[in-house]
């Protein structure tokens, strides 16, 4: 058999890459319908800023910004003749009422960047927020990249009803001695936890093994269950404040100050190059969304994973450039997925991974407090696909979907399609 590629997909990308921002009056949160599809394109803007919060105190938040300096467009229309970027970070905190949001802080923070004052690889900047505990937020943030005048535009989901809650915690990356803006880690990092404006003395870990399980096709009106209250082990670590931890398991680690509440920080171990997708296993796991059970299991009992990929995919077609076009536009949905869908499991696992996986993003995204609607196609070839939010203790970017109200989804031939060859496309000429 003929050997056809090199599977590497690229890891630079961030947890989200958005553009084609509007600012709109102050008040509340929008309310029209407007298409946000955007925010699952990848490439859209060489911006791509990362944001975490943290609840510093009871009543204050830190929204923490972190750009790569080489986003960022840099020039030397200034006296000194320096090479500098201008960067504006808007923001909009709504507090999340019922079915309503009231405004409860905003502003806009304006830097300047000199390009020969840059130490490190990142730029990172702090922004205070008035957020009080008890309440339920979500924020909206627009970066403004001044020198090249694009702009992107992110949505997070701010958590302070309780003191337990993963934003009042911050970790922070022992190597570097930065708070990361991913929790996502593997077993080469090691890890501290700082607790809001004390450092306790005992941190209480609960673990959990890898939730390996892939969701059923959207025709079937079931769905994965989430990890339950019990994790697999737990055990406490006095003075974590002077000891760091590493994740050596693959799974969910979660850390709290009280071995009683549900509610902590945790930590995702998905093994080596994650987001990438490089691996046999990475390469072929993501197959059963294609595969029939028995056709899964097959493949996965056999000694060289790598070359049984490599004859799935150049069984769809007996064109070796078609295949390499394939398996290029699939295994970037699958990496892209990892980015913007990651949760308490890889992304590509997840509800809205295996839609965009096979359907690619969608022509029409709207957005709201409790769920998104995805629809692809026009008019009597349109299918939607509805998520919805999901409260969990492990993640604040949990989406189900909703099944049975999906009259027509073409899973079917969209499978087939994906398996004779070509890309499959709602409404139009599959690739």
């Amino acid at each position: 058999m003929r050997k056809i590629i090199t599977y590497v997909v690229a890891a630079g990308a961030f947890l989200s890459v958005l553009s084609g921002c509007v600012v709109e009056q102050p008040g509340t949160l929008r309310k029209k319908n407007r298409n946000l599809s955007y925010l699952y394109i990848p490439g859209r803007s060489p911006l791509r800023p990362q944001y975490q919060v943290y609840h510093s105190t009871d009543s204050l938040s830190l929204l923490r910004v972190s750009i790569v300096p080489n986003q960022l467009l840099f020039n030397q229309a200034n006296k000194e003749g320096n090479y500098m970027s201008y960067l504006d970070v808007r923001y909009r905190l709504f507090r999340i009422m019922r079915n309503k949001t009231a405004l409860a802080d905003s502003g806009v923070v304006h830097y300047t960047v000199n390009l020969k004052n840059i130490k490190s690889r990142t730029v990172e900047k702090n922004i205070l927020m008035h957020c009080a505990l008890g309440e339920k937020y979500i924020l909206e943030v627009i970066a403004i990249d001044q020198v090249r005048k694009t702009a992107v535009q992110n949505f997070i989901y701010v958590d302070k009803r309780t003191r337990y809650s993963m934003q009042n915690y911050m970790v922070v990356d022992v190597g570097i001695r930065r708070q990361v803006f991913s929790y996502v880690v593997d077993s080469s990092r090691a890890m501290k936890i700082i607790y809001r404006d004390q450092q306790p003395h005992d941190f209480y870990v609960r673990y959990f093994r890898p939730d390996t399980m892939i969701p059923p096709p959207p025709t079937l009106a079931i769905s994965v269950p989430m990890p339950g209250d019990k994790p697999d082990s737990t055990w406490k670590i006095t003075r974590f404040d002077t000891v760091p931890v590493r994740l050596y398991r693959k799974g969910i680690y979660q850390f709290s100050i009280d071995s009683t509440v549900k509610d902590g920080v945790s930590l995702f171990n998905f093994g080596p190059h994650f987001p990438a997708v490089i691996t046999p296993d990475q390469l072929a796991e993501p197959l059963a969304y294609l595969l029939n059970e028995s056709e899964m299991t097959s493949l996965m009992k056999q000694p060289s994973r790598k070359l049984a990929v490599d004859k799935f995919w150049l069984g769809t077609t007996d064109n070796v450039e078609k295949a390499r076009e394939l398996i290029r536009i699939y295994y970037n949905r699958v990496y892209y997925a990892n980015i913007f869908f990651t949760s308490y499991k890889e992304g590509w696992r997840t509800d809205r991974g295996m839609i965009y996986l096979i359907y690619g993003p969608p022509d029409d995204l709207t957005k709201s407090i409790k769920q998104e609607v995805w629809s692809y196609g026009e008019g009597d070839n349109k299918i939607s696909f509805r998520f919805k939010k999901i409260d969990n203790p492990f993640s604040l970017n949990v989406y189900r979907l909703l099944r049975g109200e999906t009259v027509e989804t073409r899973w079917v031939e969209a499978i087939r399609t994906w398996r004779q060859g070509s890309v499959f496309v709602v409404g139009g000429s599959s690739r």
